[in-house]
């Protein structure tokens, strides 16, 4: 009675099939643990379900414990296929090409252009998440908003046609108060 009323109101002829709907999404999980974790690695640590982890993520979430080193995965700062020993090495040659890539762009920016970027960049930094026990304190000398600015004007200066874009501080602070490391969450941003 009902899907004839329906069709009646929107004028579908009798006998159309009726499309179904589509299926329920799956249940949610519990959030990813470190047991979940690691039955996604196989030997040497290599992840070897890397769609299946995100699904996992997508439906029940990572436990806090588990964000800095899930995240990386989860963004692909990874290439298919490290084991445990070649993402640690991996990790340190991108935070040595950071490093450089940092000095060498603001070397490189016309001082007009550094000061106008650091500038707009500045104004977010200084108003991210505050009450945070990581961006807490004194504004002055605070290394976690140093490290902020520096990822940020980096990103900015290196990819000029984006620059630097209002509330791009609100996704990149998350990466840094997680990771606790300014060329990781860089890569992670990225």
């Amino acid at each position: 009675r009902t899907l004839a009323r329906a069709q009646a109101a929107l004028a579908w002829p009798e006998g159309t099939p009726a499309v179904s709907p589509p299926p329920p999404p799956p249940p949610p999980c519990a959030p990813l643990s470190d047991a979940d974790l690691r039955s996604y690695l196989g030997p040497g640590g290599r992840l070897l379900r890397p769609q299946d982890l995100r699904l996992h993520v997508f439906h029940g979430g990572v436990e806090p414990g588990l964000r800095k080193v899930v995240w990386r995965y989860l963004l692909n700062v990874f290439p298919s296929g490290l084991t445990g020993q070649e993402r640690l090495s991996h990790l340190r040659l991108k935070a040595a090409e950071y490093s450089s890539l940092k000095v060498a762009l603001a070397a490189r920016a016309a001082p007009a252009e550094l000061a106008q970027v650091a500038a707009s960049v500045r104004k977010d930094v200084v108003r991210t998440d505050r009450a945070h026990p990581y961006f807490g304190g004194p504004e002055e000398g605070h290394p976690h908003l140093a490290a902020l600015q520096a990822l940020l004007t980096t990103f900015a200066l290196g990819h000029p046609r984006l620059s630097y874009c209002q509330g791009m501080s609100d996704v990149a602070a998350p990466l840094l108060a997680v990771l606790d490391d300014e060329a990781q969450a860089f890569l992670c941003f990225c």
